[in-house]
């Protein structure tokens, strides 16, 4: 599971430096042809001059993209590292405020308070944080191309709109300013929201975990690319197996979201998703439930309802459903219904 997330990360960090380097392979380039014109007289300056103010109007350029790239690594990593520290001290967060309040803090600077660093707990993002990863980029065009970057993060949200992406939105300002010569007669100044939509899968579910005694249960979010995934009526036993087996999730809008989860919340949402959870991931192991993950978080017995369940054969396990479930996989027919008192 790790192995999977630090390719993926790295994956995303490449891609994340990528117009960095473009920017300054342009801007060394440039200041290595025109040094002759920032070194002459006064009066030749000017044409050196403009070229250098589109020097750094490209490297302003790529800071906003690098912004962009380095919201997406820190997000996806904030997330890995909120996920494994519940899991490993198992508590939900308690609302969507403190989900959201240790999301920007951990995003931002790798600890869950910016303010006072050793308290509570290290997000343990390593360096993927995004004030590292800011400070990392200012330090180098202040040290390489004498041009020196201000930047403040105002705010950070995170919300979800589709079932497998998340979008996180970053305020910030900057000032770029050129000191070259010593002067300071170029700089830019902005204000912006930047909007990144982060995939979340590769990602732990963060539901399942308290409900596991024996701590069997890490499922990785993966997404369901088979036949059935916008056909609703293709479901039957040799597709439902196949679901099955490859441990993914379906978008379903009766399922819980991915970042409701969080916080205990399974109700259902229109980009909520759905797996089928295994026998050997489930302990206890309740046999009038459904293994439905929605509902079998959730405690609901089925059977106590006066509903029955729906056992079928998938990859040699005996997997229960709910009827209603049963009839949207187009499995009841071919099932043994049963329910134990």
């Amino acid at each position: 599971m790790d192995i999977k997330n630090n390719k993926m990360i790295q994956k995303f960090k490449k891609k994340a430096i990528l117009f960095s380097l473009i920017s300054i392979l342009f801007a060394i380039l440039f200041i290595t042809l025109f040094s002759q014109s920032f070194s002459s007289v006064y009066e030749d300056r000017l044409p050196g001059s403009n070229i250098r103010i589109k020097v750094i109007d490209t490297y302003t350029r790529n800071f906003e993209k690098y912004v962009g790239d380095s919201i997406k690594v820190s997000s996806y990593k904030t997330l890995d590292a909120i996920t494994i520290y519940r899991y490993t001290h198992g508590r939900f967060f308690n609302s969507f405020k403190e989900f959201n309040n240790t999301f920007h803090e951990c995003l931002i600077c790798g600890y869950t308070n910016c303010s006072n660093q050793t308290t509570i707990y290290d997000c343990n993002t390593t360096s993927y944080d995004l004030k590292a990863r800011l400070d990392n980029l200012t330090e180098l065009s202040k040290n390489q191309l004498n041009i020196k970057t201000d930047y403040i993060i105002n705010s950070v949200d995170i919300e979800q709109k589709y079932a497998f992406e998340i979008e996180v939105r970053v305020n910030i300002s900057y000032n770029i300013t050129d000191n070259s010569a010593g002067e300071h007669y170029a700089k830019w100044s902005k204000q912006q929201v930047i909007t990144q939509q982060v995939s979340i899968v590769g990602l732990l579910d963060p539901k399942g975990y308290l409900n596991d005694s024996t701590n069997t249960y890490h499922r990785a979010i993966k997404r369901y690319r088979g036949i059935c995934e916008f056909n609703e009526s293709c479901w039957d036993t040799g597709t439902v197996e196949e679901f099955y087996k490859e441990n993914s999730f379906r978008f379903y809008d009766g399922g819980a979201s991915f970042l409701n989860r969080y916080w205990n919340n399974m109700t259902q949402s229109d980009i909520g998703i759905e797996t089928i959870l295994h026998p050997t991931e489930l302990n206890p192991l309740d046999k009038n439930n459904t293994y439905i993950d929605n509902v079998y978080w959730e405690g609901i017995r089925t059977c106590e309802e006066g509903k029955k369940i729906v056992s079928i054969l998938l990859d040699s396990e005996d997997v229960h459903f709910d009827q209603e479930t049963a009839a949207r996989y187009h499995v009841a027919n071919s099932s043994t219904i049963y329910c134990t008192p």
